[in-house]
């Protein structure tokens, strides 16, 4: 474990030289960044999943001091009644949001949702900040540097990548201003969002119910999943408990050979689509195979990067991926995807806003705030999001 936390360092390190020196840096010295970056995450792979289920368990388990947080609870309460919080709490004060990616339907869908909630807490929605990071780094930080010209009460900070949230988390700190982190950590923050490995470990059970209907794992080929490593260690979990729950229904001997890492890009179909077409030119022979990425929009693009080159099947692919918003829950309704996890981003605001105006008011929010989540296939989606059968 010493050598996984050595070679995770590195990498760190590596991503932050290579970020500080970008403008000036020549290609192949960037190259020669990336490609360290990728060994580190490779040696630490095994070590990673292996005491993955253990940190899930304890941030989930860990001991809460009773009646904590009963002013967030309060607020909460207001919230998923859909009702004006008590006192119009957040009459006053400011709030900024940084929006991992305006024009995604999950990433709206969370935006909405704050803002509707930042109304029932009495807020005003000129106070209520905006700014959309683009998935990219370098408008994530400079984004950040204008919320904090503004002075905000509080940031909610929705950004991807795990270096640019380290040096927000310094700059927000020496300016006293609280951070909430959504879906990728960020140092010092309480943390909303999915538990990552219990959200990838569903999406692996789901996925065994069919490979186990499809005749067992000698009938499968390969074990893809797509990564997103410039999230950090956390959001790399989101697959890798994918991995392990294959691997605790078959063993390792049996699923390591057939697994297939890569880099799925920030979130954004072009770049996995790229990336797929790539790891399907070192798979040629393979045709059943299973399946798995961070979220729909890099799910969409990797499905057309299996049609393009002729090899997509429905009953051979077996496709599992993660957040059921609308475009996941479209692709399982046109038969392209077997199931999502559903992480209800249309609610998240329930949680982000109470979270806020409690630590506007001084008080504490619980450290980690998981979602609800529950398996959509076409089985429940009548339960969940009956809208999408009448379109």
């Amino acid at each position: 474990m010493k050598k996984a936390i050595i070679l995770i360092a590195t990498a760190i390190t590596l991503f932050l030289v290579a970020s500080i020196t970008l403008s000036g840096c020549a290609v192949d010295q960037q190259s020669a960044v990336q490609s360290a970056v990728e060994s580190a995450l490779e040696s630490v792979a095994a070590e990673t999943t292996a005491v993955a289920a253990e940190t899930a368990a304890a941030e989930t388990t860990a001991a809460v001091e009773t009646g904590a947080y009963d002013y967030y609870e309060l607020l909460r309460a207001s919230a998923i009644k859909n009702e004006a919080y008590p006192d119009a709490p957040a009459a006053g004060q400011t709030l900024a949001f940084t929006n991992i990616m305006g024009g995604i339907t999950f990433c709206e869908a969370v935006w909405k949702n704050v803002q509707d909630q930042w109304v029932l807490a009495g807020g005003d929605p000129a106070s209520l900040y905006y700014a959309d990071n683009q998935y990219d780094a370098t408008i994530g930080l400079k984004n950040a540097d204008i919320m904090l010209a503004k002075n905000p009460n509080v940031l909610i900070n929705f950004q991807f990548d795990s270096k640019v949230n380290s040096i927000i988390s310094i700059k927000f700190g020496q300016a006293n201003i609280p951070i909430i982190a959504v879906d990728v950590p960020t140092p010092g923050a309480p943390f909303m969002g999915v538990n990552n490995f219990k959200v990838a470990y569903l999406a692996g059970e789901e996925a065994i119910k069919r490979v186990e209907d499809m005749g067992g794992i000698d009938k499968i080929d390969n074990i893809i999943l797509m990564q997103m490593p410039a999230a950090g260690e956390v959001l790399m979990l989101r697959s890798e408990g994918f991995y392990q729950a294959f691997v605790d229904k078959y063993g390792a001997e049996v699923i390591d050979p057939k697994t297939v890492r890569a880099d799925g890009g920030a979130g954004e179909a072009e770049q996995a689509n790229k990336s797929m077409t790539d790891v399907l030119a070192t798979i040629p022979n393979a045709k059943n195979c299973v399946l798995t990425s961070i979220n729909a929009q890099t799910m969409s693009g990797i499905i057309s990067a299996i049609q393009t080159a002729g090899r997509w099947d429905p009953e051979k692919w077996i496709v599992i991926t993660q957040g059921a918003d609308e475009t996941a829950n479209q692709q399982i309704v046109d038969g392209l995807v077997k199931a999502s996890i559903a992480y209800f981003p249309e609610r998240y605001g329930e949680y982000l806003v109470p979270a806020s105006v409690a630590l506007m008011k001084g008080e504490v929010v619980p450290p980690f705030m998981y979602v609800e989540n529950v398996v959509i296939s076409m089985d429940n989606m009548k339960d969940y999001y009956p809208e999408m059968l009448t379109k």
